[in-house]
């Protein structure tokens, strides 16, 4: 029997049995929930699938932020079991300032928290200091940064450079980075090598 109140969506999910109506009930909770993690916008990562960042919570961010219904999580330097990840947080700092903000005083809010992360992090690897030359061709983000004079932004440049170009095929092509001038290369020469 035809009832003017029961819209056409109404009429079928009441003709469906019991589990069908809840398995409708939970797919339709479950691209809910996919919405709401896709629809917000993620920072900078590096090797990090877009769905591992998807799925942290926001703690492993420095700041969230939210406009107009729109959030951002800037900053993602924790893992998924809350852990400090040391090459993501250099990368981070290293990226920094290509991030875009809200509210500008967020900003410093992130970057203040990250160079705690950061200053921690320095302290301990100094404490062991460098036990053999950095291969500039294989090191990592948290090797780079122990040299003198290069920091998380220098750190990015020389492995972002090392992607684009393959191998450096001296120590005196490092000075082909941007950054690197005569003075920082005379400071790191003696500290790194290419193989």
């Amino acid at each position: 029997m035809y009832c003017p109140r029961k819209s056409i969506i109404h009429g079928f999910i009441y003709s469906l049995d019991k589990k069908s109506r809840l398995l409708t009930f939970w797919l339709t909770l479950l691209c809910l929930s996919v919405f709401v993690i896709w629809n917000q916008d993620i920072g900078r990562c590096q090797g990090w699938p877009g769905i591992k960042t998807r799925l942290l919570s926001d703690e492993c961010f420095s700041v969230v932020e939210s406009d107009a219904g729109t959030r951002k999580r800037h900053c993602p330097h924790h893992d998924l079991n809350g852990k400090l990840d040391e090459e993501q947080l250099i990368y981070v700092l290293g990226t920094f300032e290509k991030e875009t903000w809200f509210n500008p005083k967020n900003k410093m809010v992130s970057k203040k928290h990250l160079e705690k992360h950061y200053n921690r992090f320095m302290a301990k690897a100094m404490t062991n200091g460098l036990k053999s030359p950095v291969n500039i061709n294989r090191a990592t983000l948290t090797e780079l940064v122990m040299l003198p004079q290069v920091g998380p932004v220098l750190a990015v440049k020389i492995v972002e450079y090392r992607n684009r170009h393959n191998l450096y095929m001296t120590i005196n092509d490092i000075e082909k980075v941007d950054g690197i001038g005569r003075g920082t290369f005379n400071a790191i020469r003696h500290y790194i090598s290419i193989d």
